[in-house]
């Protein structure tokens, strides 16, 4: 006869850290996954929004950089007002109206987009100009209010 023990030990379970190992397929499965979505989502213009857009900052102001291939300074139209600045345009496509299409995978169509200006921005100088399908918008700092003091003479009587 086997002796049964009068105190039976449960498992206390504690917390670890576990390992994680990727799966290298699973990985690229991902990736292709993510590489369909981009292809099939909606195309930048056809959906009305401007290109990939960088903002930077530097001790002169602010640049944004804004993608937008295919269109010329005609195209694109900047307004600033109320601290508020507008870009909108249409790319227009090449393609005449009688010509028989077979494929197309670019996109065409008007796009607009809208920033709030940062304060401290001079709205008066902000600037633009456009090389080889990038939009550069230059948001210059205003210059800081100067003390100014001036001697007031002081009228007898």
């Amino acid at each position: 006869m086997i002796a049964r023990p009068t105190f039976v030990a449960t498992p206390v379970r504690t917390a670890t850290a576990t390992a994680r190992v990727a799966d290298p397929f699973a990985v690229l499965q991902r990736q292709v996954g993510r590489l369909i979505d981009d292809y099939r989502a909606p195309d930048t213009f056809g959906s009305g929004r401007i290109g990939a857009t960088d903002i930077t900052e530097d001790a002169t102001g602010y640049h944004i950089y804004i993608e937008v291939p295919g269109c010329s300074e005609k195209d694109i139209t900047l307004n600033a007002s109320n601290g508020v600045l507008s870009i909108s345009g249409e790319k227009k496509s090449p393609v005449a109206p009688e010509q028989k299409q077979h494929v197309t995978t670019r996109s065409f169509g008007a796009f607009s987009e809208h920033f709030s200006l940062p304060d401290g921005v001079d709205e008066d100088r902000i600037s633009a100009r456009i090389k080889d399908g990038v939009l550069q918008v230059t948001l210059p700092r205003r210059e800081p209010a100067k003390p100014t003091e001036r001697r007031i003479e002081i009228q007898p009587g």
